[in-house]
């Protein structure tokens, strides 16, 4: 049962990096491509980290990647 405990808590680090990324999206860096027209940032937490795209109050989430 420990990996259902494992999920349940990088799923709650990813929901508050989401949050927290929302807040303050162009508080992260840019990470496009060079000539890409598409705002892509990264956020990083602990365990984990996404790439998102920064809309009018909101953000859309790209890629999550986990540490380790």
């Amino acid at each position: 049962m420990r990996y259902g405990v494992v999920v349940e808590e990088l799923a709650v680090e990813v929901m508050a990096l989401v949050e927290v990324a929302r807040m303050d999206p162009r508080a992260w860096p840019d990470v496009r491509d060079p000539g890409s027209v598409e705002e892509i940032r990264e956020a990083f937490g602990r365990r984990c980290w996404i790439q998102f795209m920064p809309h009018a109050g909101a953000i859309e989430v790209r890629d999550i990647g986990w540490a380790g």
